[in-house]
């Protein structure tokens, strides 16, 4: 009987896991979007300013209570992690497959994972930089 390479089934465990992640994260921001445009739907011609603005805060105390903008923050960390699941997939795939081709982009995805962890650990050096995200400051608070 056929026995996959236990390559193989890195490279595989590894791409349909960040194709899951990457499905999860476009439904969910999906979700978040109908969430936001319900939010921001709480001004009715009909109301009167103080019925608006009861119905305003009763949405933001919702919207805290049900802590909302963590599951807003799991969106870009899903890509992120996706992403970098299916990089090492590829690499190992690649060096499989052409020893040159995977030098050339081990190198090239190895200087961009670099950029994007400057990017992430800047903030914790420097509180006026301006590259915040849900990701720094998961660093920063460590």
């Amino acid at each position: 009987p056929f026995q996959p390479s236990t390559s193989a089934r890195w490279v595989n465990t590894l791409f349909f896991t960040s194709l899951v992640l990457s499905l999860a994260a476009a439904l969910l921001g999906i979700l978040v979007k109908q969430w936001v445009r319900e939010y921001m739907q709480w001004n009715s011609p009909l109301a009167t300013p103080r019925e608006n603005i009861m119905v305003r805060q009763f949405r933001l105390e919702a919207w805290e209570t049900w802590n909302v903008s963590a599951i807003v923050s799991t969106v870009p960390a899903l890509l992120e992690v996706a992403m970098i699941l299916f990089l090492i997939g590829m690499i190992i795939l690649l060096w499989i497959l052409d020893d040159v081709v995977a030098i050339c982009l081990t190198a090239a995805t190895a200087m961009f994972l670099l950029v994007v962890a400057v990017f992430t650990v800047l903030p914790v050096f420097s509180r006026r930089c301006p590259y915040k995200s849900p990701t720094a400051w998961a660093v920063m608070a460590a």
